[in-house]
Order: C-alpha cells, then structure tokens, then sequence
C-alpha cells in the first residue's frame, strides 16, 4: 500500500532539496548564527575536513593536540597564521585569543562556548575511540543527541540516525543520519539521494526507495521520517550562513601586532640598551632605548619628511606572554651626512624579576625592519631622599644623553583620589586618598580651588559637604614636603557622570624646567561601555608619540635651541571622541595657560506652526551672550549628527489607564530615531527612579525595557529629571531628554529651583510631554514649560494617549533638522556666573529655540 505522504517525500528527496529542512534553517536567519555562536559550530563540523597540512615536528604537543581538537572549528586563515607563528609563547596567546573571539557573552567570567566545547569533546572521547570518526567530530561541536538508532534492515547500508529537539537555532526538530564506510561512519547528505542507502534494490526512482523501506524494513516509518528531516547540508553551507565563523582578520591582526620580522624583509641595524631609572608605586622603572643605526638607509628613503616608526613589543615571564605593547613614533630624521643613531625610547612597569624582552621596529616608510631580544633581570628599587622627582628627571636626561651612572636610584612620590563617580554625589561625603613615595609629608585636600585641609597622618581622609544641590565640583588632593612645596597631585570632578572621558598630565608639571628631555605621563578616564583606542603626545604641534596601552608614559626630547615649549596629550575612543590636556614647560611667569571658552549651540529654528526651517543662512543669525553680540565661528546644518536621547517615562498610578499607549508610543519613537550612530536610555519613574537601559543603540533590548512596566506609587517628579539628567554627564553632542507624564511632583525632596539650575548646567534639551494635566493647573504647566523653555527644547500638551506619536513624530522632525552654532565667548574667562544667551532670527516669522544660557 502506497501511503500518501510519500509522495511528496520522495518529491522533495529526489530534487535533493529538503524543503522542510530548509526552511526550518532559512526562516530563521543568518542573524541566530550569531547569537549562539556554539550551536554553528555543529555545521562548521560537518563541512570542514580535516586539514591534510602537516604542521610538521616544530610544534609542541600541546599545540599540535589543539589543531587536531579544533580541525571542526578553525578556518583556513587562522591555522595559516597559527602554523605561521615562530614562538612558543605566541602560540600560547594565539590558543587563548581563539577561544575569546568565540565567547558569545564576552561580558561575563566564564566562555560559554569553551565550556560546552570541552565537555562534549570529553564526551566523543568516551563514547567514540576515533575522533576522525564524523560522528565523533558532530557531537564534538553540537553535544550529544536526545536519542538516536540504528537501522536493522538488509536492503539498507548500516546507518545510524541521531535526533535533535528544537534549539536556538533550529525551528524544529531535525535528524542527521550517518553511513558506515569501513571502521568509520560518514555522514549522509540528501543529495546523494535515498537510493544511495540501498544495498540491493530494484528501484528506477527516488519514490519506489521509499516504498521498499517503508515496506522491507523494521522502523521503516521512522527511517524515513529521518531522512525527510535531514537538512540539505550543502546548500546551506554554500550559502554561508552555517558558519560565521569569527573574522578572520583578528588573527591577520594578530599576527602583524607580534614581533616576527616578515620572510624576505629587508633589515635594519641598531642596538638596544634597558635601564632601570627609578620606581612607580610597586613597580620598576623599565626604561629601553633602541639606537637605530643611520647610514645607508637614511640616504636611500624615498620620502621626505619625518621618519615613521612602528615598534611592537613583547615581554615574556616563564615561557608566557606576560604583555604586548605598540607604540608609533614621528621624529625628524637625521640631516643629510648626519651618521648619529636615531634613538627610540620606551618606558614599561615591572615587578621585580627574570623576563624577556623582545623589539621589533618597523620604519613605515622604506618597509625595513628591526628584531632586537634581552634578557632582563628587572631589580627591586628603593626611594632615596626627598627630592626623588628631580633625581628621576635627572636620570631620564640623563639615560637619553648616555650619562647615568650605575647606582642611580630614584622613585617617585604619586597620590590618588579614591571617591566614587557613578552616582550622584550630595551632603556629606566620605573622601579618601592614596599616597605614597619618599617626601610626603602631608595631603591637603582642594574642593573647588579652595584649601579644605591638611592632613599629616595616614588615612588620609576627611568628610566634605556638598551641600544639597547636586553640582560639578572640583576635587584636589596634594601631596606637600616638609615646607609645602608640592611633589604629586590628582584631581577628579565629582558628579561628572558615568560617561565621563578625560586625560591629565601628571608629568610635566606646569611651570617645569626640563633640559634635553621631558617625561610625559597621562592618566585617562574612559566612559562606561567605550574603548579607548589609542594616546597621543606632541611636543607643540609636532606629534612624537602613539601609545595603544598603558602606561601613558613617553619621554620626549626637548631641541637644545627650544626654550618656551608645551606638551599636549591627546586621547582618542573608538567611536572617534577625544579629550586633550596641555601643559607649558620651561615657561617665563608671565606666561600662563589661556582658558578659551568656546560655546556650541544646537539650535532649532522653527516657523510660526511649529515646523523646522531648513533654509536658514547664517547672515540671518545673531548670537547674544548676556546682551553682548557673540562673532559665530561655525554654522551648519545637522541632520545626521548622532542623538544621545533619554526617555523619562511616568510609571505612577495615575498612569494605570495610559501606560499600554504610551509604552507603544515611546517604541515606537525609537525605533524611527534611532540610527547605528544613535543610543537612547529608558527611565521608569513612580516614587523612585529607575534606570531600566543604559545608553544603548538596540531596540530590541529597549523594547525588552518599555514591556511589561506596571503602574503604581507616587510621583518623584525632580528627582527623577536630576538623576535622569545625570545620566548624560559626560556625553557630548546633541542630547534630548524627552520626559511623559501626567502630573504635578507630589513626592520629591529636591524643589523645581534646583531642577531648574541642574537642567541649565547639564546642557541636555528637554522635552515635556504633559499628558491629560487640565488647563487649571497653571502652575505645573508653567514649570514644565519653563523646563523646555530655559534648555532649548520644546513643551507639549495633549488630552488622550493616542496623540503621542504625533508629538513624538515632531520631536523626531526636529532633532533631525537642527543647526549648530558656535562661538567664542567674550566673557571674563573667571567669571562663574550664569550667562544668558539669546539667539535672534532677522526672518519674520521664525523663531529660534535653543538653550537660555549656560554656567562656564
């Protein structure tokens, strides 16, 4: 008897398609690849033979055992390079790093990926003696199955058939069937076809194969319920979308960033010298000074101009990489004729103890290379006397000059700050410090350029007041001799937010006298959830230095004919952002830092319906800070500049009947705004505030946010909009904070005056959106009015929940087509007071919007 589903079975067999298969793999996407990194190595397994490259009798055991562990998993690329690798010690780093770029959740301490790897690998090996055996290798990769059988029939090869229930990447359950070739199974594939099983058969087509199944053998049924479920293997993989591997290029990185010269590179000449000139907190000094031999290969580069370096190093502890570091150099190359050896230092931190160093110096220009190895027995350093900071600049000077003696020890004294900065800091605060290093004989502490006090014992700590309104203050502990004079110093601004991104000189100091070289050493605060890529350091306008970690720390030579000179450290996030910190040295009194001030305004300019105006020209502008007309030094239209936008959401029970519409609404709202280049955050709010997602750019964990909320409690109107606004510290560019709800404060303890001051000095445009508030209450409305009036943005008031796409449609129009105004302040630089601005449109019938003033 013919069973009807047979017949589309074998229809979809015969064409080696699978349809089922497919479309339970297709449906869902490439994207799923991605986000269960483990469960796309089970294909990876199935398509990728063993490499037959025999990686040769260099290799450890240990890392010729990793190729064969990992022959499913690792793609071409990356076995080139590992095979490539010349150290032990790289191949090591090379085993750690592959692993890394394969951990889903990278954020978290354990590697989910490793983890399940290493125990299904366990597993094979206890149930499978032949790891080439492909079943071996698929359960490596995708564990073991929920249940699996063998075929006991005589029409069919020996087959066996594994199960898999639905998982995160598959929609349905599936099958892999594998055939038994010799002492190994293979694995089938669909467009083999089913005949390709029968060991005897009379059948002319793909349909009477499985007739004679179904009918001849034991589980016949269940056979072919297995093999129709069997993905078609080769078309997914040849479509890509089995196995995103990671790119590759992280190990082509890999490999430039080691110290391995290329095959067939053409070398350069020089000599390494290591010194040891003084101590940091716990660590030694580790000075090295590469001298690259000049001579024939300075005459024959092609280009003019600078010479660029890249050096890349490596410092090894016990057979282990312990670090790598890479600087980039600019310096001026020698005159013609001049055959002095152009130096290149670098300066590390190290415990004391056996390493080895290893250089490699790259000039971009001529694609020349240098390879330089020592031994190091790095020394335990001892503070020497009270003027250990200018011992240490002596020494430095003198190790560039080749004058240091052999028993010169110096060592720093440094302080740090410890207060918390990812809160919002208000009444009495506990601070502390840490100090150390010879010479201290006090801390005194600064909060806003003013003494606080002194302390001469340690822990040096002491309680400030803050007072009740939330502000940026100025925090300052110094590290003071016996008679005052200042040794070391930190500085933090408190309340400056958790995406806060700056850089400090802490050597040079201001004023300094520096006499053939200066130490520059920068500390960098980088904001939550960004990188810092990479620190740059000019001797006046001509760069010298680019470090890519720390320590920040780059002696500079000083020209002999250069007295008046500043040091500028620039740092520089991936995203692109950078901060910078300058300081004069070997400066006159008379000479003294200027602070410029420079305003940037984004303006709105709107017609008398609300809608923005797109063809404003800056004759048309007038800027007015505190009455005083302001020269605007830049204009331009900002369409695409990214937002940084918070959504303060009202979750109090008066809510209860909105919440649905308003939760629809926001998503919505955010899914139109935001861009790659954008990030938004969500904050609840009933009688506390709740920060539900930090600044992100992925809707889908933002809508995760918005589900669900529920209505209850009070209304902490302004502590809410303080805590909310404070989010943003840190943040530049364009920021709108948009806040919905439905009433007056009822339960805050900080009043609408302080909101007010704190919206003004945040800079973030607020937009309110009063919802069903009667047209009696003239005093909430005043307030939120006042609010978007006073920080450029801009105030509405609607009856119903459904007019809220509509509103924030507008607020979209407007984000999107604003203007950004820049100028230099005429002001006082000393001054601390509020300054009014006022931004005036000579058109009839357009109004700016932008915010009331500023405090510098």
């Amino acid at each position: 008897m013919t069973r009807p589903w047979l017949h589309g079975a074998a229809r979809v067999v015969g064409a080696a398609r699978l349809a089922i298969g497919i479309a339970a793999f297709c449906a869902f996407g490439p994207s799923a690849f991605a986000v269960t990194a483990f469960a796309v190595a089970a294909f990876a397994v199935t398509a990728q033979p063993a490499n037959p490259e025999d990686p040769g009798p260099k290799l450890e055991d240990r890392h010729r055992e990793f190729l064969e562990m990992v022959a499913p998993l690792i793609g071409p690329e990356e076995r080139r390079v590992f095979l490539a690798l010349a150290d032990d010690y790289r191949r090591d780093e090379f085993v750690r790093r592959f692993w890394q770029t394969r951990d889903p959740y990278p954020e978290t301490a354990r590697n989910e990926f490793l983890d399940r790897f290493e125990q299904n690998l366990e597993q094979a090996r206890e149930r499978f003696p032949d790891l080439d055996d492909e079943r071996a290798r698929f359960m490596i990769a995708y564990g073991p199955p929920d249940r699996s059988f063998r075929s006991q029939c005589e029409l069919l090869e020996s087959l066996e058939i594994w199960h898999y229930p639905r998982n995160e990447v598959l929609r349905s359950e599936f099958f892999v069937t594998f055939i038994r070739r010799g002492a190994r199974f293979r694995r089938w594939l669909p467009s083999l076809g089913i005949r390709s099983l029968l060991l005897f058969s009379s059948a002319l087509d793909e349909r009477a194969a499985l007739e004679e199944i179904t009918d001849g053998c034991g589980r016949g049924d269940d056979i072919i319920a297995a093999l129709v479920s069997s993905p078609d293997w080769e078309r997914l993989e040849a479509e890509g979308g089995l196995f995103p591997r990671p790119n590759p290029e992280w190990a082509t990185s890999f490999f430039a960033r080691s110290t391995a010269v290329p095959e067939g590179a053409e070398l350069l000449s020089g000599s390494l010298r290591v010194d040891y000139p003084g101590r940091h907190q716990s660590r030694t000094v580790v000075q090295a000074q590469v001298e690259l031999a000049a001579g024939d290969w300075i005459a024959d580069r092609q280009e003019t101009g600078p010479l660029h370096l890249v050096l890349d190093g490596e410092v090894v502890r016990e057979g282990q990489l312990f670090e790598t570091f890479r600087y980039k150099f600019e310096q001026p190359a020698p005159a013609q004729g001049d055959l002095s050896p152009v130096p290149v230092m670098i300066e590390r931190y190290l415990r004391p103890g056996a390493y080895d160093l290893v250089l490699r110096l790259q000039d971009l220009d001529s694609r020349r290379y240098l390879r330089l190895a020592e031994r190091l027995d790095v020394p335990s350093q001892q503070p020497q006397g009270a003027a250990a900071r200018v011992a240490a600049q002596e020494r430095v000077a003198a190790v560039a000059v080749g004058e240091a003696g052999e028993d010169s020890e110096s060592a720093a004294p440094v302080i740090r700050l410890q207060v918390p900065n990812d809160e919002l800091l208000i009444g009495r605060v506990r601070i502390a410090a840490f100090a150390d290093g010879p010479g201290i004989s006090r801390v005194r502490f600064d909060l806003d350029e003013k003494a606080l006090v002194s302390k001469a014992r340690r822990p040096y700590e002491l309680e400030v007041d803050l007072g009740r309104a939330p502000q940026l203050h100025r925090l300052r502990a110094v590290a003071l001799d016996a008679v005052g004079g200042e040794l070391a110093d930190d500085e933090v601004t408190l309340n400056s937010g958790p995406h806060r991104f700056s850089i400090r000189l802490i050597e040079p100091r201001p004023g300094g006298s520096y006499h053939e070289l200066v130490r520059a050493s920068a500390e960098v605060e980088v904001p939550r959830a960004e990188a810092l890529d990479r620190v740059e350091f000019y001797l006046n306008d001509t760069r010298v230095a680019t470090l890519y970690q720390p320590p920040f720390v780059q002696p500079i030579p000083i020209p002999r004919d250069q007295r008046l000179a500043y040091v500028r450290a620039l740092g520089v996030l991936e995203s692109g952002s950078a901060v910078e910190d300058v300081v004069f040295v070997n400066a006159p009194d008379l000479v003294d830092n200027v602070d410029v001030h420079f305003v940037e305004l984004y303006t709105s300019v709107l017609d008398s319906r609300g809608r923005p105006a797109e063809d404003v020209a800056v004759t048309e502008l007038k800027v007015l800070e505190d009455g005083v007309e302001q020269r605007i030094f830049r204009f331009e239209r900002v369409r695409d500049l990214p937002i940084h936008a918070g959504i303060l959401l009202d979750t109090s029970m008066s809510m209860i009947d909105r919440l649905e519409e308003a939760e629809e609404a926001a998503l919505h709202f955010l899914n139109r705004v935001l861009t790659e280049r954008d990030r938004a955050c969500l904050v609840t709010f009933n009688d506390r505030h709740q920060l539900v997602v930090p600044f992100t750019n992925r809707t889908e964990v933002l809508a995760g946010g918005l589900a669900g909320l529920v209505a209850e409690g009070e209304t902490s109107l302004y502590d809410s909009l303080i805590h909310t606004l404070f989010q943003f510290n840190g943040i530049r560019g364009k920021r709108a904070l948009i806040l919905l709800s439905d009433g007056a404060d009822s339960n805050s303890r900080y009043q609408f005056d302080e909101v007010l001051d704190y919206a003004r000095r945040s800079g973030v445009a607020l937009y309110t959106i009063g919802l069903g508030i009667p047209l009696r209450d003239v005093e909430v409305r005043a307030k939120l009015t006042r609010l978007c009036n006073e920080t450029g943005g801009r105030c509405f008031f609607i009856e119903h929940a459904n007019e809220l796409k509509t509103v924030y449609g507008s607020i979209e129009q407007e984000l999107r087509a604003q203007y950004l105004i820049a100028y230099q302040s005429t002001a006082p630089a000393n001054a601390d007071e509020f300054r009014e601005i006022e931004v005036k449109v000579a058109r009839r019938g357009l109004k700016a919007h932008t915010l009331s003033g500023y405090y510098p």
